[in-house]
């Protein structure tokens, strides 16, 4: 893969996320950090005592996207783990980007709600049902993490038997990631309590939806690394042949899943304690912001409207509440998943399987391949040759990367080709058909000559 092809959008996609930001450091119809205030509240110097810290904030978030994206520098040739990289870097991207501004947010409506600068209609917001909701509920039952532990058992008794030491280890780690993740439920549900608010309701609420949901989190990764052990065993006892960058890309999903899982349990606590931590746990007075979620979200089940202007950036944004709504919200991500998901097999496969130039008695020319197989008699070669430069062009059906070619071409000088290419690795074996070239070669170049005296032979029979 092209390092120069992923970086350029990849910085283009920071530029825009600090352009949008930064859009928001001065009040626009009234709104300032996706809050609605009066006039004299835009003056107050509170408020735009925020515009500091955000812009920093935003700059710092900025900085460790492209530091982020450095180890691409070092992926550029492997183009599995770079893809692979670059996904993880985008999702990393689109569930952080929003922190700095989510923050500044959050201190603005808390100085709309403490100072009463609320804009046209008011209304009364009841929460004593969803308080008293979150009061009731408790935490998991720590013998649950029974359920992993047993998983752990038949993985215990295959690994043991492994002359591997790594393999036999594998079963034992699976066992004690359990206990390492019981440990830490314990830890986050039987604590002492924390401060949420100065209100007791709404501190007893969050508290105990609090438990509840780390509680989830950490026997749900229990079972998550059980399965990982099961996977590492099988393909390590597999003797599957795997390049160093796919293994890297592999502990970095697996290591970024319970990364990910964390912080959506965080962000859930605090949107809960963003909207009861400062109230009464029975109601609170609120105008048209309450149906913006962090100022940037849309849930109005009143208004029948599938897509409302934004309040921060430009172009409209769904209303989450409606039907149609929720199926483009969640649609996008299947889509995303539809087209990333075999892109990725595709990407690995091919990084991971080489294609292989076979001759059998008969003169057939089979070209074994994971996703572009061809074959042909070696009696329909018309022009053999052996080139030092690979022949330019355009892809039509296949994969092109820097470090190889396999599939449907178009060629400057030769047209319509099927390429099979290591492009760093010259020679490069040309073979011409009736409507059709052939180009192939091995990544070593030894190998790729012995190749070409072999065809040389078929040919001339």
């Amino acid at each position: 893969m092209d390092t120069s092809v992923v970086l350029i959008p990849a910085l283009l996609i920071i530029a825009i996320i600090l352009l949008i930001f930064f859009s928001q450091t001065k009040p626009k119809k009234h709104i300032w950090f996706g809050v609605t205030f009066p006039n004299e509240a835009l003056k107050d110097a509170r408020l735009n005592a925020l515009r500091k810290p955000f812009i920093k904030s935003c700059a710092s978030f900025a900085v460790a996207y492209i530091v982020a994206l450095l180890p691409l520098l070092w992926l550029g040739d492997n183009a599995a783990p770079a893809f692979i990289y670059l996904c993880l870097w985008l999702v990393a991207v689109s569930l952080t980007s929003t922190v700095p501004f989510k923050q500044i947010h959050h201190k603005a409506a808390m100085l709309k709600r403490d100072n009463g600068w609320f804009v046209g209609k008011q209304k009364t917001i009841t929460i004593d049902k969803e308080i008293a909701h979150y009061s009731r509920m408790n935490p998991l039952s720590p013998y649950l993490f029974l359920v992993p532990a047993l998983l752990s058992i038949p993985l215990i008794i295959i690994s043991v038997q492994n002359d591997n030491l790594l393999l036999r280890l594998t079963g034992i780690a699976s066992l004690l990631m359990t206990g390492v993740m019981l440990l830490l439920s314990l830890t986050f549900t039987h604590g002492k309590q924390r401060a949420y608010s100065r209100n007791a309701l709404p501190n007893l609420a969050i508290h105990h939806a609090a438990r509840k949901y780390w509680s989830v989190l950490w026997l749900a990764l229990a079972i998550f690394e059980v399965v990982n052990c099961f996977i590492a065993y099988y393909v390590l006892s597999e003797g599957a042949s795997l390049s160093r960058g796919l293994w890297t890309s592999g502990i970095a999903m697996m290591s970024l899943v319970p990364l990910f899982g964390i912080y959506y349990v965080h962000n859930r606590i605090r949107d809960l304690e963003y909207r009861f931590a400062h109230t009464d746990g029975k109601s609170y007075v609120a105008d048209s912001d309450q149906y913006w979620r962090h100022g940037m979200t849309y849930f109005n089940p009143d208004n029948r409207s599938t897509m409302v202007e934004k309040r921060v950036g430009i172009g409209r944004t769904v209303n989450r509440a409606t039907s149609t709504g929720k199926v483009i919200y969640y649609g996008t991500f299947i889509v995303i998943a539809v087209v990333i998901i075999p892109v990725t097999t595709m990407l690995i496969r091919a990084d991971s399987t080489a294609p292989q130039l076979l001759i059998d008695d008969s003169g057939f020319v089979t070209i074994e391949d994971t996703e572009y197989p061809y074959k042909f008699h070696s009696k329909d070669i018309q022009k053999l040759e052996l080139e030092t430069m690979l022949p330019t062009g355009f892809r039509s059906n296949g994969i092109a990367t820097s470090a190889f070619a396999r599939g449907n071409f178009k060629l400057n000088d030769l047209g319509a080709a099927k390429l099979y290419v290591f492009k760093k690795s010259s020679p490069f074996i040309v073979m011409k058909l009736e409507d059709l070239y052939i180009v192939y070669n091995e990544e070593a170049p030894a190998e790729t000559k012995a190749l070409f005296e072999k065809l040389q032979k078929q040919v001339k029979k």
